[in-house]
């Protein structure tokens, strides 16, 4: 199987350094929560930063990602994670970052760090049928470090909701903290597609 280019998603890898969101991003409310706080930093990730807050930082990509071969690919970390947070439960579903993605359909998968989930694991989120959480990370990974994620969405929609794919329509970036009134700070790299082809 051969790689070919990575492509990035959003503008966040040309973005200019400082406060507030990258040009073509948007930030979605959370009804009743104050909203996290959103900056670029000078190694072009964005950080992301809420105290007893929760919302969204939604990209809309130019142009659909249709079906196909391939993962992907970005890399993120946090050093505050949510200890008493259960994904499953909806009084305590916080997590300190997620990175989600949004297929034509309005379904969505939440890619999470969570707190005693094993990675790995796929259930329905508590909030809508429509919306689905990946866990990633847990409570052993916040230590501060990087990860390098790669996953394939259209294995994952699959997996998720038992459906045939339709196209990736935006992906985006939140953070919740506002069950448990907690604070974190994470950073999440570009998200790129690294498309797949057999040799």
């Amino acid at each position: 199987m051969a790689l070919l280019a990575l492509q990035a998603l959003t503008t966040l890898a040309t973005a200019r350094p400082g406060p507030g969101l990258p040009d073509g991003w948007r930030l979605q409310r959370v009804r009743g929560a104050a909203p996290p706080t959103f900056a670029v930093s000078e190694a072009g990730r964005l950080r992301i930063a809420t105290v007893a807050g929760a919302g969204f930082a939604v990209y809309r990509l130019r142009e659909p990602l249709a079906p196909d071969r391939g993962v992907l690919v970005w890399e993120w970390r946090t050093d505050t994670p949510a200890r008493e947070a259960d994904l499953r439960r909806g009084e305590r579903d916080d997590a300190p970052v997620r990175v989600f993605v949004t297929f034509e359909d309005g379904r969505t998968l939440f890619y999470s760090w969570g707190n005693q989930e094993e990675p790995g694991e796929i259930f329905p989120s508590w909030t809508d049928r429509r919306r689905a959480v990946v866990v990633l990370r847990n409570v052993q990974h916040a230590s501060g470090s990087w990860h390098v994620e790669r996953r394939d969405p259209f294995v994952d929609y699959r997996n998720a909701f038992a459906l045939a794919p339709g196209p990736i329509v935006a992906v985006g970036v939140s953070a919740d903290m506002d069950m448990l009134g907690g604070s974190s700070v994470a950073e999440v790299g570009e998200l790129r597609w690294e498309p797949l082809r057999s040799p």
